[in-house]
């Protein structure tokens, strides 16, 4: 289980990232985090793995606090940020350096399989298109086996049909594997499609404002009137979350339970 803590991250100039994040994470289940700009999205993804340190609070992966890089926990950037030196087997099978070469072939070769690229092994990063660049960062950060998998706006930069297709394709990989999924996203549809419960973050600094289960069967019918209920769900607590109105309590999570829309 992952697990947060009171966690804050103020940075060097004074700039409040995050305050009082408490939170847990199945083994598992997929969460998906949204929220305006500058409530700490990102910072938060960073910390769970360990690339920055939170200075408030603490973070758990099984009891065990994370404050550095972690074997058992992937990250998936906006960027593929694939090496251009490399093939793209050899970026799938860059973190396998300690493993023979033979089990190294064998482990790539079952991952681009997955992905869907396995004629693609010899090629070079820049004979990819987005969506198949992105495939391979998906590719290599699953070779790891980690036991949670992040990924920070992973499909923002793609167009729109093959954004929808990644996101199915993303849930077929965790159909066969089951890590636990946490996903920043912009994208309210894209929360619902693959996320079990959304997040909902609130700016300056970033806090959390208010939960929402996306209990749908899958795979889930963008079409569907429950899934546009959800969307609306979504989208209203987005919009309360972004008022300045000093009625608000600040200090509050709320929750989502009984909550009416106002349109």
């Amino acid at each position: 289980m992952l697990a947060l803590d009171r966690v804050g991250k103020t940075y060097p100039n004074g700039v409040r990232a995050l305050d009082g994040v408490t939170m847990t994470v199945q083994p598992g289940e997929i969460v998906a985090v949204v929220g305006g700009s500058g409530c700490g999205k990102s910072t938060l993804l960073r910390l769970v793995c360990g690339l920055d340190q939170a200075t408030q609070g603490r973070i758990a992966l099984d009891g065990l606090r994370i404050a550095a890089p972690h074997e058992k926990i992937g990250i998936v950037f906006q960027e593929p940020r694939l090496l251009p030196w490399l093939t793209v087997a050899d970026n799938v099978g860059f973190g396998l350096a300690n493993r023979s070469r033979a089990a190294r072939d064998k482990r790539v070769a079952a991952a681009l399989e997955r992905v869907g690229l396995a004629d693609k092994a010899r090629a070079w990063p820049r004979e990819l298109s987005g969506g198949q660049a992105q495939r391979v960062a998906i590719a290599r950060a699953l070779i790891m086996r980690p036991e949670v998998l992040l990924l920070d706006e992973p499909f923002s930069a793609l167009d729109a049909f093959t954004r929808a297709d990644l996101q199915d394709h993303l849930l077929d990989l965790w159909a066969d594997l089951k890590p636990t999924l946490v996903v920043v996203t912009h994208d309210v549809d894209e929360a619902i499609v693959l996320a079990d419960r959304v997040i909902v973050m609130r700016p300056l600094p970033g806090r959390l404002y208010e939960e929402i289960q996306t209990d749908l069967p899958r795979p889930r019918d963008r079409q569907s009137a429950a899934f546009d209920f959800a969307k609306r769900r979504i989208l209203a607590a987005l919009d309360r979350s972004l008022d300045r109105s000093p009625t608000i309590d600040d200090g509050e999570t709320k929750s989502a339970e009984g909550a009416a829309l106002w349109w």
